[in-house]
């Protein structure tokens, strides 16, 4: 099997493994402890593995990768008021028509795959393990709640396929994009490290309340700090 076919089946497995979860009644601190890992994780990787990774890039000299990181922050912030928060956590029960989130949620997997088919074999796997750790509590959460808003059963089994395969169309996009325009890898690379921050770091703001976090999650966000880390040395 290549590198490439198992990325690609590792950024899918986890949308129907999630899904399992998601047919029962998902308990909130089994959320909270999901969210806790893939958030300090998907951090901890991009800190230390995709950012260093960018430096390597050759800059476009009018417009230094810098700039997309703060355009992928913010898109995720638009892409919030469409998607309701479902990237970090957030459930609406009994939503009369969850259609238009979902495409939010959509959008922002198709951004995220673009990169993957465009970095070197050996970083593939690191990648997809990256987008798989942060979308299996999203698509638990999402297949509870398409439930929760009385849609049928075949619908939103329909909607976690199509979710499965946004990430892969997004790196067969990336595919496509032209390799010798000036600042297209910054560009890229840019967009979804913002993205990445912006959702990992609003996952782990929004574990505290009242300004504190409980123990419990302490320990398996320092856990997912560490493995995010080890992931990175182990790539480089």
């Amino acid at each position: 099997m290549s590198t490439t076919v198992l990325a690609l089946l590792i950024l899918m497995a986890p949308i129907f493994l999630g899904a399992l979860a998601g047919f029962r009644s998902i308990p909130s601190a089994w959320l909270a402890k999901s969210n806790a890992f893939s958030g300090a994780f998907l951090f901890a990787v991009t800190v230390f593995l995709w950012i260093p990774e960018l430096a390597h890039v050759e800059p476009d000299r009018a417009l230094p990768w810098g700039l997309w990181i703060v355009l992928g922050y913010f898109l995720q912030f638009a892409l919030d008021s469409r998607s309701k928060g479902l990237e970090h956590g957030h459930i609406h029960h009994h939503d009369p028509n969850p259609w238009p989130a979902y495409i939010g949620l959509l959008i922002h997997s198709v951004v995220e795959g673009i990169p993957m088919l465009r970095l070197p074999e050996s970083e593939q796997l690191a990648f997809a393990l990256s987008l798989g750790v942060h979308n299996l509590p999203i698509a638990a959460l999402l297949a509870f709640w398409l439930r929760q808003c009385g849609i049928p059963f075949g619908q939103v089994l329909a909607a976690l396929v199509g979710m499965s395969l946004a990430a892969p169309l997004g790196a067969l996009v990336g595919t496509l994009l032209p390799l010798d325009v000036p600042g297209m890898e910054g560009f890229i690379g840019g967009l979804v490290v913002g993205i990445f921050l912006h959702v990992s770091s609003t996952i782990l703001f929004e574990l505290q309340k009242d300004h504190r976090l409980p123990t419990v999650l302490w320990v398996i966000v320092i856990i997912g700090l560490l493995s995010g880390f080890s992931l990175s040395q182990f790539i480089h």
